[in-house]
């Protein structure tokens, strides 16, 4: 618990700053105020300048405070642009730190392992992704509600109709009555999708009623034009029916990073019976209120969520979920692989898993899960387990694996 009393008191110092991030695409363009195609809006003129990742992927660096997601009403205030002027002058000053470090002590950034230039955009500025008129359309196309397996409620996906599968856990009964926030270690890998529109994920999800925060990795073709794995987010405050979107195809999510943009492909995948590559993502309530995402327990957040864009979940979430979730659209016969791509319970390096599961308590601040809080889901061709989901060791905490091969109803699954 004093390790996590030190957490507790990081995300305070972190929540003074809020970030915020885009990705876009692009055409061309008649003059410098026309604006941008692409996931989100934006004036020519507001390009600081253009860079490319590893990948090839070409992105622009936008003026914080003229990214698309500043387009919400809810963001159009002083105090939204003094929480990211205090990010910007945060920022130089962790760079100025960061130049002055011995460089044989200094690890290397997860900046300096996507950009061709090491560095990412400047500082001030924020990455937007150049993508496809057609991938735009498609992020934004809404359609009839999924056959969602929890049972619970159906769900309006931006993506064709079709079917969500959920696996994983449940945690409820907060012990003040709400959660302000969750965090996980996940592994990383690069499941194989078996349709053009399928996509699968690993996912941390904040929720009350029809509000929902999710954030983990996913590989979505339909959306990305690639098959690697990618950080993602998606948002709603009326169960995907007027708000809410993927990453930043709409205005409510606000970075302030100027080096990890919110569809960061991962460059380290998790080889099975081999090296475990893993990303860490904490959500949290910061001290205004706002709900703060941090990627890899850096010093500096990633983004937010402006309290205000939420109807039942401005103040705290009613649960937290935890697992893989996996989309296939009608008419494609196998869904596809989640996780890794099999189930072994037990096996760490051939199963995916989440680690050091925390919830936060906005009176007890964080907390690890226990079983007491716990409900486990299965669903058709996935499954989730590790022996009761037992407390391990400081470095697993509480974890518990899931996935599996897919396949076509629970009758003819994939061998794992």
């Amino acid at each position: 618990m004093s390790h996590f009393m030190g957490l507790r008191v990081n995300l305070v110092i972190l929540s003074i700053i809020v970030v915020f991030s885009t990705c876009a695409k692009n055409k061309n363009v008649a003059s410098p105020d026309n604006p941008m195609e692409g996931v989100g809006t934006y004036k020519r003129s507001s390009i600081i300048k253009t860079i490319k990742t590893i990948h090839g992927d070409v992105y622009d660096c936008v003026d914080i405070y003229k990214q698309p997601g500043m387009h919400h009403p809810a963001m159009a205030t002083d105090r939204i642009r003094m929480v990211i002027s205090q990010e910007v002058k945060r920022r130089k000053d962790q760079r100025r730190r960061s130049e002055e470090m011995d460089q044989n002590r200094r690890s290397t950034s997860a900046a300096e392992l996507l950009w061709l230039n090491k560095k990412g955009c400047p500082i001030g500025s924020v990455p937007i992704r150049r993508m496809l008129k057609s991938n735009h359309r498609k992020s934004r196309r809404k359609v009839h509600p999924h056959d969602y397996n929890l049972g619970r409620r159906n769900f309006t996906e931006y993506a064709p109709p079709g079917r969500v599968d959920f696996t994983g856990l449940t945690v409820t009964n907060a012990p003040s009555g709400g959660f302000s926030g969750a965090k996980a270690t996940m592994t990383i890998w690069n499941p194989k999708l078996k349709g053009d529109n399928q996509y699968s994920s690993a996912s941390i999800y904040i929720e009350r009623g029809d509000n929902q925060i999710r954030v983990g990795w996913i590989v979505y073709p339909a959306l990305y034009h690639d098959s690697r794995t990618r950080l993602f987010s998606r948002w709603t405050s009326d169960n995907y029916g007027k708000t809410g979107c993927y990453i930043n195809h709409c205005p409510g999510f606000v970075i302030f990073s100027n080096t990890i943009p919110l569809d960061y492909a991962y460059p380290d995948i998790s080889k099975s019976e081999g090296t475990q590559y893993d990303t860490t993502l904490t959500v949290f309530k910061g001290t205004d209120g706002d709900w703060v995402l941090n990627f890899d327990d850096e010093d500096e957040n990633l983004g937010m969520w402006t309290k205000s864009i939420f109807s039942s979940m401005s103040e705290t979430a009613a649960q937290l979920r935890f697992g893989g979730e996996s989309f296939e659209a009608e008419g494609e016969v196998y869904s596809p692989e989640m996780g890794s791509g099999a189930f072994v319970n037990g096996q760490y390096d051939k199963t995916c898993y989440m680690r050091r599961l925390f919830y936060i308590d906005p009176v007890y601040g964080g907390n690890v899960v226990d079983d007491s809080m716990v409900q486990a889901q299965d669903s058709r061709c996935y499954y989730c387990g590790d022996n009761g989901f037992n407390y391990k060791d400081d470095w697993y905490a509480y974890s518990f694996l899931f996935g599996g091969g897919g396949g076509k109803d629970n009758v003819d699954c994939f061998d794992n």
